[in-house]
């Protein structure tokens, strides 16, 4: 399909920003002396993290659909399935109430990644 190296392309780096972010986040977010965390790039970062998911649905729901019999189609949907439950309702928490659940975030940070990193390889080969 013609779309599929560009939306591999931004899974990919999706996935790496949140990777990077995620590692460098220790030396710049927590506040000094109990203070408010510095969430300022995991707010920007979310919405792409949020394009991504959808993305990340929309691809391994056309390859569940084309494949229903292949369990590796099944489990890439799933997963998309189980992240996003995660995302969203922690996302509008973090919104709402500047942060969320840190725990969800740090499954999220962990997941997600691998996820889109196997999706958008896989759309990379495919292309």
């Amino acid at each position: 399909m013609a779309y599929s190296k560009p939306v591999a392309i931004y899974m990919k780096l999706v996935a790496a920003a949140v990777v990077a972010n995620f590692f460098a986040y220790p030396f710049y977010g927590p506040g000094d002396n109990g203070g408010p965390d510095n969430l300022d790039i995991w707010n920007v970062l979310d919405w792409f993290m949020a394009a991504a998911l959808l993305l990340l649905l929309l691809t391994t729901w056309q390859r569940r659909s084309a494949n229903g019999s292949d369990p590796g189609a099944r489990r890439m949907f799933y997963a998309a399935v189980a992240l996003t439950i995660a995302f969203v309702p922690n996302w509008f928490n973090a919104m709402v109430n500047d942060g969320g659940d840190f725990t969800i975030w740090h499954l999220i940070d962990t997941a997600l990644p691998i996820v889109l990193w196997t999706e958008g390889h896989r759309l990379w080969k495919r292309a």
